[in-house]
């Protein structure tokens, strides 16, 4: 009798039969269609966190510069004007309106431009515009918060003292003597995706007491000097003849992706309210005015 070594045994073949390769398929594709689904939510969690970081960042730069604005603003017991902040509205996606709040002030303003003097007119305005031209049409639209500061020497030259202070520009003012608050091509740009910016102004009376200068009975501007004047020694309301305590700012902030959502808002379920919550983020702050009127 031969005996075959081990290694010469052939070696009977195993194989997968049909069902099984068919069941392997169908959790393989259940595995990678659970990983795809995973990883698009992670990636839209990402989109969503980063856009609104990104977002909050510009709105704290804004928020910086009002409130330095603000704090330093000078104020003048003449019979000239030296703040005004309106109460406006702006008209949006969809037709929405947006509040908003058209404010002009002098500042010795920290980042002015080199030059004579410190003392700068400041103007603040929000519009619904192309952030590249400032123009107000085509579908790239969004929402831009613009600084105006000029130079020192002009604004001494240029735009204070009678006549041209008895009234500051209004609200529906695009300019302040020859400089636009919308320069060309997008100029004095500060941030964008800001979809709201309101200024609660209050004086404080006796010391202790605290009254909102729009509190319902009054008027929504805040106009210290002049013949308009809301606020301050000059104002025809006895509870707000004295000088401004206290600001409270109000930014809301979208993030990148609810301002394409705003920009589609005829084309997608959600309402502009519905996207702001989802996609913005509220900010406040409440300033000090540290100068009081000479």
């Amino acid at each position: 009798m031969i005996n075959l070594s081990p290694s010469r045994r052939k070696k009977r073949c195993k194989a997968f039969t049909l069902i099984e390769i068919m069941v392997a398929t169908v959790i393989m594709i259940i595995l990678v269609g659970l990983v795809i689904q995973i990883t698009s939510e992670v990636l839209n969690v990402w989109n969503r966190s980063s856009g609104k970081l990104s977002a909050n960042a510009e709105a704290r730069i804004a928020m910086d510069l009002i409130t330095q604005d603000l704090e330093t603003a000078v104020f003048r017991n003449n019979s000239l004007e030296w703040f005004r902040a309106e109460d406006a509205t702006l008209t949006g996606p969809g037709g929405e309106l947006s509040a908003t709040v058209a404010l002009r002030l002098f500042a010795p303003v920290t980042d002015r431009p080199e030059g004579p003097g410190d003392i700068c007119a400041v103007a603040y305005k929000l519009d619904y515009v192309n952030p590249v031209d400032g123009t107000a049409s085509g579908a790239d639209r969004t929402f831009v918060l613009y600084r105006l500061v000029v130079d020192a020497q002009t604004t001494f030259n240029d735009l204070m003292g009678d006549p041209i202070q008895a009234t500051l520009p209004g609200k529906d003012d695009p300019t302040w003597g020859t400089e636009s608050i919308i320069g060309d091509q997008g100029s004095n740009y500060l941030v964008s995706n800001i979809v709201e910016f309101k200024i609660d102004f209050h004086v404080t009376g006796d010391g202790t007491s605290e009254t909102s200068v729009a509190d319902g009975s009054t008027t929504a501007a805040t106009i210290y000097g002049g013949d308009d004047a809301t606020v301050g020694i000059q104002a025809t309301d006895p509870r707000l003849q004295y000088s401004l305590a206290y600001a409270e700012i109000n930014l809301t902030v979208v993030s990148d992706q609810g301002i394409k959502m705003l920009q589609n808002i005829d084309r997608i379920p959600e309402t502009v309210e519905e996207v702001v919550i989802e996609y913005g983020q509220k900010f406040v702050r409440r300033v000090n005015f540290i100068a009081r009127a000479l």
